[in-house]
This record gives structure tokens, sequence and C-alpha cells, in this order.
């Protein structure tokens, strides 16, 4: 996946890769949660995971736009940013180096 040098520095790129994985998390709690109260459990779990996940989901999708925003003409197309975002979030990078 080529993807453009200014992604791997930018600190609301970050935010939204970590934003991400964290509503990974939640969404996860969610299910775990959803589950419970089938088995009549109480739903603190099912609410703890939905509050996580939409916290998560916005910030994400602040961090997304604002480096969406900041990117030189011509920018990727949302698809492929979109895809940028899911691939960096699930796959460990190596830190960039200085410049």
């Amino acid at each position: 996946m080529d993807q453009p040098t200014e992604l791997q520095r930018s600190g609301s790129w970050r935010t939204a890769v970590w934003a991400l994985r964290a509503g990974y998390a939640g969404l996860a709690t969610a299910l775990v949660g959803l589950v419970l109260v089938a088995v009549g459990s109480t739903p603190w779990v099912l609410a703890a995971g939905v509050i996580t996940w939409l916290a998560a989901a916005a910030v994400t999708l602040t961090g997304f736009l604002a480096t969406r925003r900041r990117l030189a003409s011509p920018r990727p197309t949302l698809w492929s940013m979109r895809l940028m975002l899911i691939h960096d979030s699930v796959h460990a990078r190596t830190p960039a180096p200085a410049p």
C-alpha cells in the first residue's frame, strides 16, 4: 500500500490509528456485553462497550479529517485513506526515521 510519507509523521493520523484500535476493543466489549445481556446479566458491560466505541469513532473521524485537510494536493481518495487507516490499525509499523 503506497502511503504518503506525511501520514507517518502526522500526529493526528497516529491519534486516528490508536483511536480505531480502541474502537476495536470497545466493539469487542459491546459484543461481550450483548451476550451477557442475552443470558440475563446487567447491561453495564454493553453500555461501557458502546460508549467506548462511540468515543473512539469520534476521535478517529476527527483525526482522519484533520489529516486529510493537511495533506498536500493531490490527496489520496477517501476510500484509499480509509483502507490505509484500517491497514495501519492492524499492522504494527516501525517508527519513521527522523529527518
